[in-house]
């Protein structure tokens, strides 16, 4: 009878907090994942919708905590349809400077293994001077 009672409140116990278990074993996963396989590399600056005033751009991002090749891709499109730059890089700075044009929204992010980074972006100023 002890037996009984004692398996009939785990499984109330495991019918009332099952949302719970499953979202602590999903995050644990996650976390878990994140762990072994590092975090992918992240846009820094400049900050989001900086305005180039003149000369070139100075891209920063951090580099992650996974040792795999890094692709720089920058757009003029937030899609990435059809990129204006993309490049395989080391470090964790890259100096743009192509044909940059004054009033345009540029935007760039990080690959690493077919993952794209979070998106940042750069404005170069109507009133841009090239140095």
């Amino acid at each position: 009878m002890h037996l009984m009672n004692t398996s009939f409140t785990i499984g109330k116990w495991l019918r009332k907090y099952a949302v719970l278990l499953i979202l602590l074993l999903t995050l644990g996963w996650e976390v878990g994942s994140t762990v072994l396989n590092g975090m992918g590399p992240q846009p820094q600056l400049p900050p989001k919708g900086y305005e180039v005033e003149q000369g070139a751009v100075t891209l920063q991002w951090n580099r992650g905590n996974i040792d795999q090749p890094i692709s720089l891709q920058i757009s003029t499109s937030k899609g990435f349809e059809e990129p204006i730059f993309e490049q395989e890089i080391t470090g964790i700075t890259h100096r743009y400077t192509d044909n940059l044009e004054r009033g345009q929204t540029y935007y760039w992010r990080l690959m690493q293994n077919d993952t794209p980074s979070a998106t940042s972006y750069f404005i170069v100023s109507e009133q841009h001077v090239n140095l």
